[in-house]
């Protein structure tokens, strides 16, 4: 098969980072016919490292599209796999730059409660913004190509040495880079800067996800993902039911909600959150029913 023929309509999952995006991902990771990227970031930063993740489809030239599809389609080729789906959150930052990239894919949004999400990005960045786990590190190099390892050099010797890196005046960044963030990072809250990824990520994707046509986007929530809501998604994604799929699922969520983790915080902390993201919580209630953006 050719490089075209491997990514005829890849599934690309949106998401801000804990908002479920690694549960669909994984459960469609179980169908035969897909071989899942998880969150290959310097390969989708490729040609543009020096930028943020908000990227536009004015960069996506031709040099760059050509080397993320070539890439992409070896992995599916080499997985003995025939379709592509790939989750990373920080294309919630640039849905167009992606459309552009990946032509005719299909987007799946996922989303989850604002303040649960704002929440876990907050715990997830204190565990994990310095430290770099061995297979992470070597996904990572493989992943790499020697013209973008200046970009990221000053990044990986932060993120392994910690705090005693040298010029590590703060927290190492985690998750979505958004314009500016490493100067958040100094001078505000760190609840401040998750709200403002789990903002930013949530309005781009909604706003352009809904620019395309209904049959190429489509938007579910984790707190009401089911068996019913999976099937639909599959649907959508013009997928077969699979055994595998429905074993996995029947695993992930035997005797529990989907969205059965509740994050504690202090009194304060929540209101903190409620006040943060009360923007984008409005915003989103103006929108049309998601039903406009669900296939039968």
């Amino acid at each position: 098969m050719t490089d075209d023929q491997i990514l005829n309509r890849p599934i690309v999952i949106l998401g801000a980072p804990r908002s479920g995006t690694t549960l669909i991902s994984q459960l469609l990771a179980c169908h035969p016919q897909l071989y899942l990227a998880n969150e290959p970031r310097i390969l989708w930063k490729y040609g543009n490292d020096a930028r943020s993740d908000l990227l536009r489809p004015e960069h996506a030239t031709d040099s760059v599209r050509r080397e993320i599809r070539r890439r992409f389609a070896s992995e599916v080729r080499g997985a003995g796999r025939t379709r592509l789906v790939e989750k990373t959150p920080s294309n919630s930052l640039r849905v167009a730059f992606v459309d552009r990239v990946l032509e005719d894919c299909v987007f799946v949004h996922m989303m989850r409660d604002g303040l649960q999400s704002v929440l876990s990005i907050r715990e997830f960045w204190r565990n994990h913004s310095v430290g770099l786990p061995t297979q992470q590190l070597l996904t990572r190099l493989k992943e790499i190509r020697l013209r973008q390892a200046p970009h990221y050099a000053r990044e990986f010797v932060r993120r392994v040495a910690g705090k005693w890196a040298p010029g590590a005046t703060a927290p190492g960044v985690w998750g979505p880079r958004l314009p500016g963030i490493e100067q958040w990072v100094r001078d505000r809250d760190l609840l401040e800067v998750c709200a403002l990824q789990w903002r930013m990520c949530v309005e781009i994707a909604c706003r352009e996800g809904r620019a395309l046509p209904e049959h190429r986007y489509t938007e579910c929530r984790l707190d009401n993902f089911d068996e019913a809501e999976l099937a639909r998604v599959m649907r959508f994604c013009s997928l077969e039911p699979a055994e595998e799929v429905s074993k996995k699922y029947a695993e992930y969520f035997e005797g529990r909600p989907p969205d059965g983790r509740s994050q504690q915080a202090a009194d304060d902390d929540v209101r903190r959150v409620e006040t943060l993201i009360a923007p984008t919580e409005a915003w989103l209630k103006t929108l049309p029913p998601a039903d406009r953006h669900r296939t039968a």
